[in-house]
């Protein structure tokens, strides 16, 4: 999440009406319940335990919370680009989830970390933010996929996430 903190700090002001109490609920709380929801019990119910692959099952938990969020868009516009935002995110968190060995801690603190990057500064009103915003969010994003699929061949794993795991998980 380097790259939002570091953009942000450029690009941004501090947001001076950030309180501990927001901390706590729109960063803490909020990482660590939408994670073990959607991501730990949801998504991973259904990849672990179903013959459902990666991309219905992780679809299912995104479409869910990108419909969570939608309480953020100010008219048709704005909630269409926080439900694609907060959509894309829950693939993300959902691969991250299972490329991690199914270790949820990870997800919950790039979530955290997410957030809190975004309460700081006076980035944006909702989840969809503009286009500095979205900068830096896709170099956090692409640092994520690198680090993580760099890590795997490092350690000499395969990806989960394959070809034969897309659609429909064959034993």
């Amino acid at each position: 999440t380097a790259p939002m903190f570091i953009g942000y700090t450029i690009v941004f002001n501090y947001n001076p009406s950030l309180s501990l109490n927001t901390i706590l609920t729109s960063v803490l709380a909020a990482a660590l319940f939408e994670e073990l929801y959607f991501r730990a019990f949801l998504f991973g119910q259904l990849f672990r335990y179903t013959q459902l692959g990666f991309i219905p099952s992780a679809t299912i938990g995104a479409l869910l919370f990108g419909l969570v969020h939608l309480y953020q868009g100010n008219n048709l516009g704005e909630s269409a680009g926080v439900f694609a935002v907060t959509f894309a995110g829950g693939m993300l968190y959902a691969w991250v989830f299972v490329e991690k060995e199914f270790n949820i801690w990870i997800p919950v603190f790039l979530h955290l970390f997410m957030n809190l990057s975004w309460g700081l500064f006076d980035v944006s009103g909702n989840a969809m933010g503009g286009i500095y915003a979205n900068i830096f969010r896709a170099f956090t994003i692409a640092l994520i996929i690198i680090l993580t699929i760099k890590e795997n061949k490092r350690y000499g794993k395969e990806l989960v996430i394959n070809r034969k795991s897309l659609w429909y998980k064959t034993s």
